[in-house]
């Protein structure tokens, strides 16, 4: 699904549709998104090391149920069981949104909350499952929102509950970049389980915005790409689709076991590892390719 937007005015409606989102409160999540904000610089530092995850899928779609999609509210339900049968995790350090809460305004909102909790001593995990798509207009242009970093000149997107209803219901790389780069752990791992997933590899950068004037923003923040210590697992190429959810199926088989059993046989079972085994399985279909970018030194233990 394309989004229709208006070359002329992307900017100007990207802009309004962030602090939209960011200054409007959640619905039935018991605070308003600006306490997270407020409370982001005053976190406290936890001793040793804690495992964080959000855990988000949509499928399913506000007026369009031939858009839904099962197999993700199953596979985000397997990742949780998996997560918490595993002793790095405890429950309360677990959000799963799916359904009819999984829109963008929520989104941001547990992307808040899992920055306001974790600090630099932590291990953050972020799930993303639903329908993905390039960015364009409605003429079928290619629409990168700055900073211009796409070389086929498209963002790539990932529709929200409402998306095929409202056409600014999604999110896309550049803003997910955007919160991801505020996280202090040590080490974050993003999975995504879309078509076209393979766009959400940007370059990590920390959230320096404060250091730059409105003018020099966007040279700001490519001057601060940062060494963080991200692995991106994505179920596709950039632009080739995903089909089902055998992606993350066959992820979550890895971390269950498979990964370790089938990679150097530690009793970890690693981001890299488990990506290896979902990748043979995928690429042994024939038509879907999973991709990864690994910035994270050594391997990134998910679960043991």
């Amino acid at each position: 699904m394309n989004a229709k937007i208006n070359r002329n005015c992307t900017m100007l409606v990207a802009s309004i549709v962030i602090m939209t989102l960011i200054i409007m409160p959640v619905h039935n999540a018991g605070l308003n998104v600006n306490d997270h904000l407020s409370k982001v610089s005053m976190k406290m530092e936890n001793t040793g090391t804690e495992y964080w995850a959000l855990l988000f899928a949509v499928g399913i779609y506000h007026n369009h149920p031939n858009q839904n999609r099962p197999s993700m509210l199953e596979a985000v339900d397997d990742l949780y069981d998996v997560l918490v049968d595993s002793p790095e995790w405890q429950g309360d350090h677990i959000h799963v949104v799916k359904g009819s809460q999984a829109t963008g305004q929520r989104l941001i909102h547990e992307l808040l909350w899992l920055i306001q909790n974790e600090d630099r001593d932590d291990m953050s995990l972020v799930y993303l499952t639903t329908h993905g798509s390039p960015l364009k207009d409605q003429n079928g242009f290619p629409i990168d929102i700055p900073p211009k970093d796409e070389a086929d000149g498209a963002d790539e997107i990932l529709l929200m509950y409402d998306g095929f209803e409202t056409w600014y219901s999604f999110i896309w790389d550049d803003m997910l970049n955007f919160f991801l780069g505020m996280l202090q752990s040590k080490g974050v791992c993003l999975i995504v389980d879309s078509c076209f997933s393979g766009g959400f590899n940007d370059a990590p950068f920390r959230w320096m915005a404060q250091n730059y004037g409105v003018e020099s923003f966007t040279e700001g923040l490519a001057e601060e790409l940062s060494a963080q210590n991200r692995i991106v697992l994505m179920s596709s190429e950039e632009d080739t689709v995903s089909y089902g959810s055998y992606f993350s199926f066959y992820l979550i088989d890895g971390f269950n076991g498979h990964g370790d059993f089938y990679g150097n046989g530690d009793g970890i079972n690693s981001a890299e590892e488990s990506f290896n085994y979902a990748q043979y399985k995928v690429d042994s279909m024939g038509y879907q390719h999973p991709t990864i970018l690994d910035l994270y030194p050594g391997e990134f233990q998910v679960t043991s």
